[in-house]
């Protein structure tokens, strides 16, 4: 059980990330805000993806418990592909923001710009996340509670 508690969830992650992301960046302090950037959204999108495997198993079961509901799986295994894609784009991103920024650190106003409109789309990617996980929680539930039609 320490084990568990030890290893953050997708939701402390994805929030360790966002304030990384929300945090202004220090005129000389741009290196690091990279590094601690990119670190974050490595240990999100490992989270995700253990997230978005997870999701397998738990569509399958939406779409035996009501087959109705298969056009929003469909439309959840969409967005899990985009949220794959998406997470693998921000980790190489903010890898090369962080190399870049070491190179540039006394020049650093083109690589903070170049940073922070990658920040602002992690931003929207972060609550992406949160709008799935939320979609596939509600979906879960709707299938195995579901009124069906047969009334008493």
């Amino acid at each position: 059980m320490r084990n568990a508690e030890a290893t953050p969830d997708l939701h402390q992650a994805l929030e360790q990330f966002e304030n990384i992301l929300e945090t202004p960046v220090v005129p000389g302090e741009l290196p690091e805000w990279c590094q601690s950037a990119m670190t974050s959204c490595v240990a999100v999108r490992q989270l995700l993806l253990r997230k978005l495997d997870d999701h397998v198993s738990i569509y399958l079961q939406i779409e035996q418990e009501d087959p109705s509901l298969e056009s929003h799986v469909q439309t959840m295994r969409e967005e899990d592909d985009t949220l794959r894609s998406e997470s693998e784009r921000f980790v190489d991103e903010f890898t090369r923001a962080a190399a870049t920024a070491e190179v540039a650190e006394p020049n650093e106003n083109l690589v903070e710009q170049l940073a922070g409109e990658i920040a602002d789309r992690a931003i929207q990617f972060i609550i992406a996340v949160r709008k799935q996980e939320r979609a596939v929680a509600t979906w879960y539930v709707e299938s195995l509670e579901r009124d069906r039609g047969n009334k008493d």
